[in-house]
């Protein structure tokens, strides 16, 4: 291998840092990533379906496969980080359902591509979830606390980020008093079917 220059080195090693891979694929747009004996998935496809919309929907499952204490769970848990580090929280409840026309539209389509999280989640008790229940489609639940070995799902809108949805996006998901997990995952359609 030939010598490369200290000035040439630096960029290069900033190219690669900078082309983060994702993470764990279990199906064409279904990531996953463990840290402390949580597991979460989350879909990028619902969101390759509305690329110029104001909202990102990001179907997500979360599960608790350790013993100890219970985890909490709400909207403000989650953040999403565009490929340019641009950071966007949950979007509120309210703002999603006075502003967004299409819940009932991805429900139906996160019925039809569900999130692969295999049977070793699948098998163990789902907790109840509805973050952003479309109008008369159910009752809101706000906080969802998952006990040892359980697990849910949801979709989780986020105001869609200043840099849009191509490129490795990064949801963050807030543990506890402990450091987030940080997803890797893929949005756009043509980035999805590589």
């Amino acid at each position: 291998m030939r010598y490369l220059p200290p000035f040439l080195s630096i960029p290069l090693f900033a190219v690669v840092l900078a082309a983060a891979p994702t993470s764990h694929r279990t199906s064409s747009s279904t990531f996953r990533e463990e840290a402390g004996g949580l597991s979460v998935f989350a879909g990028g496809y619902p969101a390759s379906m509305g690329a110029k919309d104001a909202y990102v929907p990001v179907p997500v499952a979360l599960a608790l496969m350790r013993t100890g204490a219970s985890v909490a769970f709400t909207p403000e848990s989650f953040t999403l980080t565009d490929a340019q580090g641009n950071r966007v929280p949950a979007a509120g409840f309210s703002e999603v359902k006075d502003g967004y026309p299409k819940l009932e539209f991805d429900r139906s389509l996160m019925r039809t591509w569900p999130i692969d999280v295999g049977l070793n989640i699948t098998d163990r008790p789902r907790i109840a979830s509805n973050f952003y229940p479309p109008t008369g489609a159910g009752t809101r639940i706000p906080r969802v606390e998952l006990p040892p070995f359980t697990w849910f799902s949801d979709v989780i809108y986020f105001p869609r980020p200043p840099a849009g949805i191509g490129g490795v996006m990064t949801l963050s998901v807030a543990v506890g008093d402990g450091d987030p997990v940080e997803l890797r995952l893929l949005m756009e359609s043509g980035e999805l079917a590589k």
